[in-house]
């Protein structure tokens, strides 16, 4: 068994195929051909894979029997004992000694017990019976299933239809679901139009489905008219500050350098420019955080992109996917969704859209990003933007794409032109700074009037949220904030606009090191004492590809 520090090399390369043909083979199976479908890669911790697999089974079908597609995942880790590892006797476990490798055919995933009782639509009629949940008037009209993600191990999300009707079934480890569905319930109760929860039962959530149809579908027919960027602000100020005290998921920017390693370790050649990208974004967040405050003060989504808020008729009606509501800053949230739309733009060049359909998502970037430069800091929502796109650049080798090398360079030739437009939004405010008046006195402490809590409740600020003051209170149940997370001592106003703007581009260095996943927990800076950050063990971008609707034997 081939050695590598977190078995990328084995899950990835040629000694896949002995792997599968062993699991394959121990089940009764033959395997005739196999293909690399999904990547979830943690350099120097794990590994996980899913395999597109041509399989027959002669004691099952008969020696003549044609061999059919089969899914299988396998998971490969160092040393520490798996977690949350639920149903395992359904798997192959392979070791040589340092590398360990489970193996098991889909649907029996070991983290998700519940996966293999909603695949089959002869088992998930029983089920959804036993939770007391009817999909259609006709209880006996046939369950059509539809896969529309799985990532092994993670989670997977199923649609169940019978007719019109229908109903998603979201499959997570176990130990998350109770906490999932106290979201929903929450934020249901504040009128945020999240799905409402049907049943829920041993990491099985069943969601009603939303009215609408997703934006990601919205903008790429109708551009701009999908809905209003003032209305997606106030979808996200609509979240209640009553959930300000739950764990902060780290904005993508605290884990640029592992996002980069990542990157590298699969185009090692995009490494200097990977190492230019990550120093911009550093060092131009260390600026922001010597003249504005950077801790949260907002509750966010935490992962808002088009494909997660539903429109209907020109108005937002529906919010998917809160896993990761929290604390956070408005322009993580605005930043998420300008960067997916910006990689979907620029995927138009490859061919993933046609022109007619780019020219929509440009114009629609180009729209909605005024109101929220408005809103929040333009050099802080131009960092962000590129922190999440160098987090999308994963995606391709992850879903093992078609040419995947290069659509991982476009995405991070988007991530530059992200870090390009901060420049010149901070050249901007500079040039805006020189030119005003300065101030007769520099104002003291108490000239300076209280803002609100985070925002979500209790209406919206006219002010950019990295502009405001820290709360003068925050919500209950949440410790107030300190200046403690500051980079430095804010410039004294006596003494004129601070003039530490972004950093140049930097030419590609000589030697070709690529960088290197960060080796400690992310950055602190920013965080409010009592924000605890959320390890859930998922450091992958949530952008999740529709698979085929398979249906296990």
């Amino acid at each position: 068994m081939s050695r590598t520090q977190d078995g990328s090399e084995l899950l990835t390369g040629p000694g896949a195929g002995g792997l599968l043909r062993s699991a394959v083979g121990n089940s009764g199976g033959v395997l005739h051909s196999w293909q690399l479908d999904h990547v979830d890669h943690r350099p120097g911790r794990s590994t996980k894979a899913l395999y597109r697999t041509m399989v027959s089974w002669p004691e099952l079908d008969g020696p003549q029997a044609p061999a059919r597609e089969e899914l299988f995942g396998a998971s490969a880790y160092i040393g520490e004992r798996e977690k949350h590892l639920y149903v395992a006797e359904q798997t192959l476990v392979m070791t040589d000694g340092d590398i360990n490798v489970r193996v098991w055919r889909y649907p029996h995933d070991p983290w998700l017990p519940m996966l293999p009782l909603v695949c089959y639509p002869d088992i998930v009629g029983r089920t959804l019976h036993d939770l007391g949940v009817a999909i259609g008037p006709d209880p006996s009209a046939p369950i059509a299933i539809d896969v529309v993600s799985y990532r092994p191990g993670r989670r997977a999300v199923l649609r169940a239809s019978q007719g019109e009707s229908a109903v998603y079934l979201k499959v997570m480890q176990p130990h998350r679901s109770e906490e999932i569905v106290d979201r929903h319930h929450r934020l249901l109760a504040a009128g945020v139009p999240v799905p409402a929860v049907i049943a829920h039962h041993n990491g099985l959530v069943v969601l009603e489905e939303l009215p609408g149809r997703p934006l990601a579908r919205a903008v790429i027919d109708e551009g701009v008219d999908s809905c209003r960027a003032e209305d997606l602000v106030a979808l996200l100020d609509r979240l209640p500050a009553s959930m300000y005290p739950l764990p902060m998921r780290p904005p993508w920017t605290d884990s640029v350098e592992f996002y980069a390693g990542i990157v590298s370790s699969s185009v090692p050649s995009l490494g200097p420019r990977l190492d230019a990208l990550v120093r911009a974004i550093r060092d131009g967040l260390a600026a922001l955080e010597q003249r504005m405050d950077m801790r949260p003060h907002d509750v966010v989504h935490g992962d808002f992109y088009e494909a997660q808020v539903f429109v209907e008729h020109g108005r937002v009606v529906g919010l998917l996917d809160i896993d990761t509501v929290g604390p956070g800053r408005r322009a993580d949230d605005l930043a998420c969704l300008l960067a997916h739309l910006s990689v979907l733009a620029d995927y138009g060049n490859a061919g993933r859209i046609d022109r007619a359909m780019q020219e929509r998502v440009e114009t629609a970037i180009a729209t909605w990003s005024a109101p929220f430069r408005e809103r929040v800091d333009p050099t802080e929502l131009a960092l962000r933007s590129a922190g999440v796109v160098l987090s999308l650049a994963t995606g391709p080798h992850r879903q093992q794409e078609a040419a995947w090398e290069a659509a991982t360079e476009a995405i991070v030739r988007v991530a530059e032109s992200w870090v390009d437009e901060a420049r010149a939004a901070e050249s901007r405010r500079l040039t805006i700074a020189r030119s005003a008046p300065p101030p007769a006195s520099a104002p003291g402490p108490s000239a300076v009037p209280p803002a609100p809590g985070p925002t979500g409740g209790h209406g919206t600020s006219s002010e950019p949220t990295g502009t405001r003051p820290a709360p003068s209170s925050p919500p209950t149940g949440a410790r107030p904030a300190t200046t403690s997370g500051s980079a430095g001592p804010r410039p004294d106003p006596s003494q004129g606009p601070h003039t530490a703007p972004l950093p140049p581009s930097a030419p590609p260095r000589a030697a070709s090191r690529p960088p290197q996943a960060a080796a400690g927990p992310p950055s602190t800076a920013g965080r409010a004492p009592g924000v605890q950050p959320r390890d859930d063990g998922d450091d992958s971008p949530t952008q999740e590809r529709r698979i085929g609707s398979i249906l296990p034997r």
